[in-house]
């Protein structure tokens, strides 16, 4: 939580414990690119990974710029906009070419993005369903209509610059 000024106090902690040998990898959650800046600005340290709200209609392009600059792997927070995407006319028209459901085209578009995505589900058959999604690749034109879903005002989460998380 930025308003509580003490991310860079616990990015060091994570950096100790790294160094121990304790945890191998560091990362982040819900770091805008001023937050990053700090952190790495004051310890010299970058993390491996942030996980970020990032699916087709919040696509979030400059910050993946500073991202791969950095050589910060981002993993997506509500890779499907917290199902509001199910059900768009793009993806269901893209879906249907392919023959695979919605979900199975964002999360190649992921993919193919170079994203880390990690669809959250509890049932059985859509665990199952979102792991095939090698057998087909979205085209250019896929790509491009995609594209053209990006929205600033596409976020269904809280700004993380603002959010007071619950932990």
């Amino acid at each position: 939580m930025p308003s509580q000024d003490r991310y860079v106090e616990a990015w060091k902690t994570l950096i100790e414990l790294r160094q121990s040998g304790r945890i191998k990898s560091i990362g982040v959650s819900n770091f805008n690119q001023d937050h990053l800046e700090r952190i790495i600005g004051e310890t010299g340290v970058t993390p491996s990974v942030n996980q970020i709200e990032l699916h087709p209609r919040f696509q979030q392009r400059h910050t993946r710029e500073f991202h791969s600059t950095h050589n910060i792997r981002i993993e997506s927070w509500s890779p499907l906009g917290s199902g509001r995407l199910l059900s768009d006319p793009t993806l269901e028209k893209i879906a249907g070419r392919h023959r695979k459901s919605v979900a199975q085209v964002i999360i190649r578009w992921h993919l193919q993005e170079g994203l880390i995505v990690i669809p959250k589900s509890i049932h059985q058959d859509r665990i199952v369903a979102n792991f095939d999604v090698f057998d087909f690749e979205l085209d250019s034109k896929d790509l491009e209509l995609i594209r053209g879903m990006d929205s600033s005002d596409g976020r269904t989460g809280a700004n993380p610059a603002r959010a007071a998380f619950l932990f």
